[in-house]
């Protein structure tokens, strides 16, 4: 199968070097820099002390996707509208699967003519180094929904990068986006890893209180929403989530796609969501004094 990827950052390089064991992969990257390194190096992939490096080919993001079966995109979300206009041929590609936090994109891409759309939700670790290496931070999944078409698009058997297919996209990105929801403005707000939302009696008090604000907007399971939460600050203890890390490199977040959607769900069902329209805020802040 003939993969494109369009985006050079942490998830786009672990994508390209997992999927380059089996398929033929190209990454298509912001900046001709990028690609000319991943095509004469590769992509390398750095997990527990050892290393592995496949070949994958690159190409600037400008370049045709025609010769693609499926092409994944692996950039923020606030970029995403303007990736999609300067994607070139891809309505002639037969499938496309997003991998963006949050749920603010969806209107977006419920639009595209392509026969098949997927959508994924990423509970990987992952950490950029250079041009051409990430380190696999921690090892979870790839959960693939179909919004519409079929579901047999993007298959891996690799041990350390399973991807699996649901029914019902809906849940899924929703889980997603109440673990981003609770995990990430709170680790960027005090600066602290993952797990200290569980280890401070302090933090996880004021993430239970957050969680149960953001559920009374996205309807969901609450105990196994929950346990969800706590299993993934576990999982992912020593981990910086991405938003603190774009706090601490003065970038901008993804706080509009998570919070904002929160906030604007809760506008539409006239309800009070304080601690959510605080935290929203308070990482806006950071990002003006960032910038």
């Amino acid at each position: 199968m003939k993969i494109g990827i369009i985006g050079g950052g942490s998830i786009g390089l672990l994508f390209a070097g997992y999927l380059a064991e089996q398929h033929d992969v190209t990454i298509y990257t912001r900046t001709k820099h990028q690609a000319s390194e991943i095509n004469k190096n590769g992509v390398t992939i750095d997990k527990q002390n050892t290393s592995k490096t496949d070949r994958v080919q690159a190409a600037t993001s400008s370049a045709s996707v025609i010769e693609e079966d499926i092409v994944l995109f692996a950039v923020k979300q606030y970029i995403l509208e303007e990736v999609l206009s300067n994607t070139l041929d891809l309505e002639k590609v037969h499938t496309v699967c997003f991998l963006q936090n949050g749920m603010s994109h969806i209107n977006l891409i419920e639009k595209l003519k392509n026969p098949t759309i997927l959508v994924g939700v990423v509970e990987h670790g992952a950490l950029k180094v250079d041009e051409t290496r990430v380190i696999h931070t921690g090892v979870g999944r790839t959960k693939i929904g179909v919004i519409k078409g079929k579901n047999e698009a993007l298959e891996d058997k690799t041990p350390d990068f399973s991807i699996e297919y649901y029914d019902n996209w809906y849940e899924i990105v929703t889980s997603k986006l109440i673990a981003n929801a609770v995990i990430n403005p709170l680790t960027a707000l005090f600066g602290v890893r993952n797990g200290e939302l569980l280890e401070n009696d302090y933090f996880h008090n004021q993430m239970k209180v957050l969680f149960d604000e953001i559920i009374s907007v996205i309807p969901c399971n609450h105990e196994k929403m929950w346990e969800l939460v706590k299993t993934i600050c576990e999982n992912t203890a020593q981990n910086k989530s991405s938003m603190l890390r774009d706090i601490e490199e003065g970038r901008k977040t993804e706080i509009d796609a998570i919070l904002g959607y929160v906030l604007k769900e809760a506008i539409k069902m006239s309800k009070e969501a304080v601690i959510t329209k605080f935290l929203y805020n308070s990482i806006k802040g950071f990002e003006t004094k960032g910038g």
